[in-house]
């Protein structure tokens, strides 16, 4: 006991910093671990400001109309969205961290709302744009849930991996995306 109270403030200072990394991460780790039911191995990744402004240019959205996001992370293309055309934004996000961090940079914004939940137990009918980043693995099971659900004309952007048995408008490589990795924009 009497080493640890004559250690240097410095140790104390690197040790608290440490010990609070680790908490973190292993935060991380637990939550991905919880939410990879739901998930089928999709993990937690932010969309880069670069396709979400990609994204913002190409699907251009008019006051009041609702964008979904499933599996929104940290809420930041419906944050973007809100700011450039005030629509009402709903995402969908099983990631308690992810959930908690888009909780938290969404206050005050009173028409973006973030629900844990998971996307697939929901009604997409009323959404007037969605968006996703899913896992390859899980877009045949969408494209079935999306034809069932959305009404026609509803736009759906889906980053990198393609939404079988629909056929893209667009498909945009966003400069200083890393591979020029593909935004697909289909019409149901």
């Amino acid at each position: 006991m009497f080493i640890l109270l004559n250690m240097p403030i410095w140790v104390w200072i690197f040790l608290i910093l440490a010990g609070s990394l680790f908490v973190l991460k292993m935060t991380y780790v637990l939550c991905t671990a919880a939410a990879l039911p739901a998930t089928q191995g999709a993990l937690y990744v932010s969309t880069t400001r670069t396709r979400i402004a990609a994204f913002i240019e190409a699907v251009p959205m008019k006051k009041g109309q609702l964008l979904v996001d499933l599996g929104c992370g940290d809420g930041r293309v419906l944050r973007q969205a809100w700011k450039n055309y005030s629509v009402r934004a709903i995402g969908f996000e099983v990631n308690l961290l992810a959930y908690l961090k888009a909780q938290l940079l969404s206050i005050g914004l009173k028409h973006v709302e973030i629900r844990r939940k998971s996307f697939w137990s929901q009604n997409l009918a009323g959404a007037d744009v969605v968006f996703c980043y899913l896992y390859p693995d899980v877009m045949r099971k969408l494209s079935t849930k999306l034809k069932a659900e959305l009404k026609p004309g509803t736009l759906v952007v889906s980053c990198n991996f393609s939404v079988p048995e629909f056929k893209p408008l667009r498909v945009l490589r966003p400069d200083g995306s890393l591979h020029s990795d593909p935004l697909y924009i289909y019409r149901t």
